[in-house]
């Protein structure tokens, strides 16, 4: 993740295989009334009785099993990936520990706004394509908008070409221009086509440092000072978030220091994940071996 209790676009898993479930689903309709034939791997049959009581549970996952339980040997696998998680975390807690953050002294900022008169970034912003433009399974450009966000963080959908407003291309940095999805990113992977509300602002080199200007633009009040009003609901003017006016040669401390916080904040995620994967039926189920 970036982003951010977010997975950060372009270093995710992608999303659904929609044409893989399509095959899946016309499969197990061919033998629903097949009684001769089994289903596909994943889908069940339930008899009808069994979901005519007042109290029948029609949920799929009380039928079907997604998956079988870990082997010992996958077990382990992911304790080792596991272990590994958390020494990477350690290394960032000591690097972030020995940071020599001093009482904070009034420090004067420049906003977006400003920094685009300078010519120090160009501000890109999002806009939905026109309705039937986009689909899952599409070809064309992965699309991210605000409900992919508050979802996985992975792009839902896909814009055909020629037909995005704005495209974050690698290197720029993508701003969630809404309070409940207030975050900001350095993009990492393939052009991706930008919804409503988010925006991808593209730095020159020579004068910002997209890593320092991404970690100066999620800092929380910096959203909350440019909310349009007080609800989660608000939307962020992306011209009013401020960023320190350092000199490229001073950003790059500072550029460093953010990019270990969203290697620890992605790290924790990522170990969070694997720990809750790694709670085993088995051991419930009284698979504890003698000795």
């Amino acid at each position: 993740m970036d982003a951010t209790g977010f997975a950060r676009p372009g270093a995710r898993e992608p999303g659904p295989d929609w044409d893989a479930l399509g095959s899946f689903v016309r499969a197990a309709l061919e033998v629903l009334d097949r009684p001769d034939r089994n289903p596909p791997e994943g889908a069940v049959r339930v008899p009808l009785l069994d979901l005519l009581d007042d109290e029948a549970d029609v949920a799929p996952g009380r039928y079907a099993i997604s998956g079988g339980e870990p082997s010992r040997a996958e077990l382990a696998a992911s304790w080792r990936e596991l272990a590994t998680h958390l020494a990477d975390l350690t290394g960032c807690a000591q690097y972030l520990a020995g940071l020599d953050l001093r009482p904070r002294t009034p420090q004067t900022t420049a906003t977006v706004g400003d920094l685009v008169k300078a010519d120090a970034l160009t501000l890109l912003a999002g806009q939905q394509p026109p309705d039937g433009a986009t689909s899952p399974g599409a070809a064309g450009l992965p699309l991210l908008t605000v409900p992919d966000l508050l979802q996985d963080g992975v792009p839902g959908g896909r814009a055909p070409e020629g037909t995005a407003h704005a495209v974050a291309e690698e290197g720029d940095v993508v701003v969630a221009g809404v309070i409940r999805a207030f975050r900001a990113w350095v993009h990492q992977g393939p052009p991706t086509a930008l919804g409503t509300q988010p925006y991808a602002l593209r730095v020159d080199p020579e004068k910002l440092d997209a890593h320092f200007l991404a970690g100066c633009l999620r800092a929380p009040a910096n959203g909350r000072q440019a909310a349009t009003h007080a609800s989660s609901s608000s939307r962020v003017d992306i011209r009013r978030l401020q960023v320190l006016p350092l000199p490229p040669e001073e950003q790059t401390a500072y550029a460093t220091a953010f990019r270990r916080l969203t290697d620890f904040e992605e790290l924790l995620a990522r170990a969070e994940g694997l720990g809750r994967r790694l709670m085993s039926d088995g051991l419930a189920a009284g698979g504890l071996g003698d000795g």
